[in-house]
């Protein structure tokens, strides 16, 4: 049997996560005590958890089951239960579950993490398994020999369930059939019914298939018939085809010397018509060649050959020399088109290095201008630049400037240091403070709940001192109780002979053996005289099947021997099995290499791929953040490269610099003016002057519209100072965001040029890698399906073959068989029929039935007496127990009182002290208040100053830093050595210039040569054709004398011959012909009409319903007999499962209720219910027509009357009713597992019956505990519930559950002795 060692819960509910909390199981009881709301229940839920995997009520939303992540200030809680147990065969094992609850902005999530189970195995290492190889869930209730559903509602069953057996009948009833586990039984009765009904629809669908079956056998043997037939008939026309084909052959062969005498002369003259024909083409050929000739030539024609080859080579000679001018012009045309690239090139050149060297002396003013006015802004000496600065200069000056920013960094941290040694003083007092106050809030808080416990004991106490008056009247009614049971239990004793209802038990035992054995001797007999009158029939089958076994080793060598001898290479003659089999193994043995080498391979192929993937992944991330970067770069430089858009923004920083700084003067200039003109025109000057050119007002409208216009500018003047601050922050603002970026260009450099092809060139060498392996791959599982295929042909053989040796050994058994069989009709049978045997069978089986009612009538009289005496007993016990309790309550008054006197001082006194600290928290609240008001009022100050002063340092480093990049951007300039460079490219363009005009000058002279060529080459190709004309005439004219003499030797061939009588002899054999070719042909359309009826008959034998007609019959006729045959066979099935559900059922129930019964009796002290029961009634209406299904119902018996107990009973019956229930299925369905745990057992129970109930406990311990790894689990907040278990000798220390000062549950062992003493 299986039993629970220890568990350990950490993270769940109220259990913390930073320490587990440990907890041993004893045997045969387990007592864990503490208050509500400490976790005792958290305790059953997590047995549940690590054994069934399922979380109580509600736990799965918002992952109330876990620790609440907020509580432990943290955004994730890991929480984890392990239980270490014994499996059904005794070996230990430890199973872990773990659960993750992550806080999210809204909710809690919760996570199941990997579970595993850890066994100790045979060698005695530990073997552990997660769940990602088994379901743990199955894999416990195997481990613990006990179904789930027992698990869940009998053994673990949660408090908010505890009263499930007086749910309402549908829960019920699913409760019941998952425990009973009857639902997968009925499901197989009715699948069983199913099938049976199939086969009979089968069954009718295969006698109709052979009534069609037969139809087609006959008609395929009339086709067959009909087809015999028709081939003779084709054969004898065949015969008559050939003699007319000889008859052919001569007048075939003079028809056919006949036919070449005739086309040879119709050859000739067609050859005379075409040559006729050429004749007159060519004819004409010359006349149009003498059209177009404007000079016929005189001489020979070997002279007009000679005078045409030296025309020609004069023409192609000029030719040449006009190609060459034409290469040469277009090549000084390529010249010049590159060195007008050139040329351009060298004017932009020289374009941007002007440019450059005009922004150098702007930047030099720039710098220069800006050091002269920080070293007047900032006072530094020695810095002056009416001369030319040097780079020493220029350190100087940055040096100075660094050491004005950290002075002003300086000033700011002392500035900050004292304000903060302020702001500690201060903190130091208010923690004073605050100690003070809590000290005095706590004090006043324990003490209230002193106070609070002090009035709840004083209400306990007052109800023990009205329940001590009333027990004087009821201790008279316990002694007259007393008396009346005790005499009862006397006359009950008395009136049964228990010794005599024993002894005739024993011997209603003794005679039902005899007749069993009687039973079985008629039995055996009737088998045997059954067995002589089937002999006979049973030699002719043993004779039919041995000629069968026979035919079918035959037919099996001869379908096998073909690949018996590819395999093997020879045909084997015994042990062709083993011998195939051994090829097999060794096939398997090659099989398993190779499958281990793909295999290899595969994890091979996949570590490469998945090197692949990550490294594409890793590529594409880098592409990602370079076109990220670019993205980047392009938002903030626009089109412009990243070092142009820089320079772009810094020469628009300097020029609004400077138009802020000449504005900023001109406004001083004007003021200054002003108030010169001013001045001059108070004092009533006549010649006021200008103040810029000195020049005197001609009339005083000028001076005031002079006055007007300055004044007029100065009203603007702050707006448009406004515009160009506003400008300079702006481009300042970009100028520093494209500083920001500069090393990102420094990234972007590396992932362009380093990172990003050395990636890409691992991806196409693990591409390559890829294919080889594939190849490989391939190749082996190629080599793989040749063995495989081998090796399926040999395995599919094995069943033949070991179908052909089962034939072979029961050839020799029945040939034993056989001759035992003959030897037996010899022997003489017995006197008896069989129908006298049955009638005696009969009669010993109805003494049987008689004997076994006998016996129960006495074995029930018997336990009802057993019953009645041990109930009997129980009430003087529990009256003897009540009756001393009440005694001592009486004589334990006086300390109560005693106890009461002194908890009402201590009251007073705590009140007292509550009010004094009130009155000393009040001043220290104010005081906290106003030093915490006084701290941030400081800490405001010094922030505020010392941002400033940070800020203002800030302001140093950024103009020093100006100053310092200016200067770089000169010092860049210079070292790269660019006004050299202006100097060489203008001396460059001019040396380009000279070569561009001598090329352009030569090639206007090579064009004027070669048009002039051209001309003189055209003029000569059109007398070169005219020559040519006159050679082509002469040639034509030769070839029309050449036809002329062809034709005129063709129609001397011709002469002489007579056509007529060779075409009348050719008519005469080609009517013979057509006579003869009449009749072969109506000789063969017959065979083509026999061919085209023995092609249908043929295809109507290969269509489905005549093909294999006669093998379809028989196999059709094989499968109806199995399927009837296997159709009688699950009648009998069902039958017998039905039978053993209904036996196993009523026994079941039957052995629930007897122990139901049994523990009421001894628990309820009640008399308006004298016992309770589970009744399930059969269901006649409906489904059950086709299978059974049970209601489930839990009555109340009093007397004859039996009434539901749903919704009749109080709230402690309902609980009592439901853990007796729980206790007796427990008792009844764990057999395999010992364990029970009961759950807050005393709720809603008076103190009688929470006596009892303890008594009954400690009864089901003491008849269990010799029951190996019986373990009962009592959870319960009743501290005398516990002392009433651990007076039995079955406990001596229980588990205590209390929350620690963080409000986080512990579990803490404790002496059950302890109870009593406190």
């Amino acid at each position: 049997m299986s039993s629970i060692e220890k568990m350990s819960i950490q993270g769940i509910r109220s259990f913390g996560v930073d320490q587990k909390q440990m907890i041993s199981f004893f045997t045969p009881l387990t007592l864990i005590l503490g208050p509500n709301g400490t976790g005792k229940t958290t305790i059953i839920e997590s047995l549940k958890y690590i054994t069934c995997g399922e979380m109580p009520p509600g736990g799965k939303v918002g992952g109330a089951f876990i620790h609440d992540p907020k509580i432990a200030h943290e955004r994730e809680v890991k929480a984890q239960v392990r239980l270490q147990f014994k499996d059904c065969s005794g070996k230990m094992t430890v199973v872990q579950r773990s659960i993750v609850a992550s806080q999210t902005a809204k909710s809690v999530s919760v996570k199941q993490l990997e579970g595993v189970i850890t066994r100790q195995g045979k060698d005695g290492q530990k073997h552990s398994t997660t769940s990602k190889c088994i379901e743990i869930d199955r894999e416990m209730v195997s481990l613990l020999g006990v179904a789930k559903p027992v698990l869940d509602n009998v053994i673990f069953c949660h408090q908010e369930d505890a009263s499930w057996p007086l749910s309402e009948g549908k829960a019920l009833k699913q409760k019941f059939d998952d425990i009973f586990a009857s639902t997968r039984y009925v499901k197989a009765l009715e699948a069983i019914r199913k099938l049976k009904q199939e086969q009979v629809g089968q069954i009718k669908e295969y006698k109709a298939e052979i009534h069609h079956l037969k139809f087609n056998k006959e008609k395929a043997q009339e086709i067959r018939e009909n087809l015999s037939s028709i081939e003779t008939r084709y054969t004898v026309s065949k015969d008559d085809v050939k003699k007319i084909k000889e008859k052919l052959e001569p007048i075939e062969d003079q028809l056919e010397v006949i036919c070449e005498k005739s086309s040879d002369l119709y050859k000739k003259q067609s050859a005379v018509e075409k040559l006729r024909g050429e004749k007159n083409q060519m004819e004409q050929s010359v006349q149009d060649l003498r059209d177009n000739i404007s000079q016929e030539f005189q001489g020979s024609t070997e002279a007009l050959k000679q005078a045409l080859k030296d025309f020609q080579q004069q023409v192609q000679e000029k030719q040449e020399m006009f190609e060459q001018f034409q290469a040469r012009a277009s090549s000084l045309a390529i010249e010049i088109e590159k060195n007008n690239k050139d040329k351009t090139k060298f004017l932009l050149e020289q374009g941007k290095l002007a440019q450059e060297a005009e922004r150098q002396k702007d930047f030099i003013k720039k710098r220069d201008r800006r050091i002269q006015q920080l070293a007047d802004e900032y006072n530094l000496e020695g810095v002056s630049v009416s001369q030319q600065l040097s780079d020493d200069d220029i350190a100087d000056f940055t040096q100075m400037m660094q050491a004005k920013y950290e002075e002003s960094l300086q000033q700011a941290k002392a500035y900050k240091e004292r304000y903060e040694e302020k702001e500690n003083e201060l903190q130091h007092r208010i923690d004073e403070v605050r100690d003070t106050r809590t000290k005095l809030e706590q004090s006043e808080k324990m003490k209230k709940e002193q106070l609070k416990k002090n009035v709840e004991e004083i209400k306990a106490i007052n109800r023990k001192l009205n329940e001590v008056d009333a027990s004087a009247d009821k201790l008279e009614q316990l002694g007259r109780d007393l008396k009346r049971e005790e005499y009862e239990l006397k006359q009950a004793e008395k009136s049964i002979n228990i010794d005599k209802l024993r002894a005739e038990i024993t011997n209603l035992q003794k005679t039902k053996e005899e007749c069993d054995k009687h039973l079985r001797d008629l039995s055996e007999e009737q088998t045997k005289m059954s067995n002589q009158a089937s002999a006979r029939a049973q030699l002719n089958m043993m004779e039919k099947e041995n000629t069968v076994k026979e035919e079918q080793i035959h037919k099996i060598k001869t379908k096998h021997q073909d690949t018996l001898i590819h395999l093997l290479g020879h045909m084997p003659s015994e042990n062709t099995k083993q011998q195939l089999e051994k090829y097999i193994g060794n096939q398997e043995g090659m099989l398993n290499k190779l499958n281990q080498e793909v295999r290899k391979m595969v994890v091979s192929i996949s570590s490469k791929e998945a090197n692949k993937k990550n490294v594409a992944e890793q590529l594409r991330k880098k592409e990602d953040q370079l076109s990220d970067y670019e993205n980047k770069i392009s938002e903030v430089c626009g089109s412009q490269s990243f070092e142009s858009g820089i320079d772009t923004i810094k020469n628009q920083l300097e020029d609004a610099q400077g138009n802020k700084a000449n504005f900023t003067g001109s406004e001083t200039v004007y003021k200054h003016f002003l108030k010169r003109v001013k001045s001059q025109k108070d004092q009533g000057a006549e010649d006021t002057e200008c103040p810029l050119c000195m020049r005197p007002f001609s009339a005083p409208e000028e001076v005031d519209e002079l006055v007007e216009d300055m004044e007029k500018k100065l009203r603007l003047a702050p707006q448009k100072l406004k515009r160009f601050s506003d400008d300079v922050d702006v481009f300042q603002r970009k100028y520093n965001e494209m500083l920001k970026l500069q090393p990102i260009m420094e990234q972007m450099e590396v992932l362009r040029d380093q990172e990003i092809p050395n990636a890409k060139k691992k991806v196409k060498s693990l591409n390559e890698e890829l294919k080889k392996l594939n190849a490989e791959k391939e190749e082996l599982e190629e080599d793989l399906a040749m063995k495989m295929s081998d090796s399926g042909i040999a395995k599919s053989a094995i069943p033949d073959l070991a179908m052909m040796e089962s034939y072979t050994a029961d050839l020799k058994d029945l040939k034993k068989k056989i001759a035992s069989q003959s030897s037996k009709f010899s022997d003489k049978g017995s006197t008896r029929t069989l129908t006298d045997v049955n009638n005696e069978k009969e009669e010993v089986q109805i003494q049987l039935d008689n004997t076994n009612r006998n016996l129960d009538s006495k074995r029930n009289k018997l336990d009802d007496h057993i019953e009645r005496v041990n109930e009997l007993k129980a009430t003087v016990n529990s009256i003897q127990e009540e009756k001393l309790h009440l005694e001592s309550d009486l004589a334990n008054t006086c300390k109560l009182e005693e106890t009461k006197t002194e908890l009402t001082t201590a009251n007073q006194n705590f009140e007292k002290e509550i009010r004094e600290a009130r009155q000393q928290m009040q001043p220290l609240g104010q005081q906290w208040e106003s030093l915490i008001k006084e701290k941030k009022k400081i800490t405001s100050k010094k922030e505020e100053q010392f941002d400033s002063m940070k800020e203002e340092a800030v302001q140093i480093l950024t103009k020093k830093n100006g100053v310092s990049s200016t200067h770089a951007e000169i010092q860049r300039y210079i070292s790269a050595g660019r006004d050299r460079m202006l100097e060489d490219i203008q001396e460059k363009l001019k040396t380009q210039q000279t070569k561009i005009g001598k090329v352009e000058k030569e090639k206007e002279e090579i064009e004027d040569n070669s048009s002039r060529l051209y001309k003189d080459i055209t003029s000569q190709k059109e007398k070169q054709r005219d020559l040519s004309d006159n050679l082509q005439m002469r040639k034509k004219q030769e070839e029309i004398r050449a036809v002329e003499q062809k034709v005129s030797q063709l129609e001397q061939q011709l002469g002489g011959i007579n056509t007529t009588n060779l075409a009348h002899q050719q008519r005469q054999l080609e009517a013979q012909k057509d006579k003869l070719v009449k009749e072969k042909s109506q000789k063969e359309g017959r065979q083509t009409g026999l061919e085209e009826e023995m092609r249908k008959y043929r295809k109507e034998l290969k269509e489905s319903a005549y093909k294999d007609a006669d093998k379809k019959y028989r196999d059709m006729m094989i499968d109806l007999r199995t399927t009837e045959i296997a159709n009688q066979d699950l009648d009998k099935y069902y039958k017998a499962l039905d039978r053993a559900i209904m036996q196993y059922h009523k026994v079941k129930m039957d052995e629930i209720n007897k122990i139901i019964r049994e523990l009421w009796r001894n628990t309820y002290r009640g008399n308006d219910i004298e016992t309770i029961e589970i009744r399930s009634d059969e269901d006649l209406d409906g489904m059950s027509k086709q299978r059974r299904v049970y209601h489930y119902r839990v009555v109340m018996i009093k007397g004859d009357t039996a009434l539901d107990m749903r919704n009749r009973c109080s709230a402690g019956q309902k609980v009592l009713a439901s853990l007796i229930i729980r206790l007796a299925l427990a008792e009844t369905f764990c057999l395999n597992c010992g364990i029970l745990a009961l759950d807050e057992p005393t709720t809603n129970l008076d103190r009688d019956n929470i006596e009892s109930l303890a008594h009954a406990l400690v009864q089901i311990i003491k008849e269990r505990e010799q029951q190996r790894n019986f373990q009962m689990v009592v959870i319960t907040h009743d501290e005398d519930f516990v002392e009433l278990l651990g007076r039995s000798e079955y406990v001596e220390e229980f588990w205590k559950v209390r929350k620690d000062d963080y409000g986080c549950s512990q579990i803490v062992k404790a002496k059950v002795q302890d109870l009593g003493s406190r």
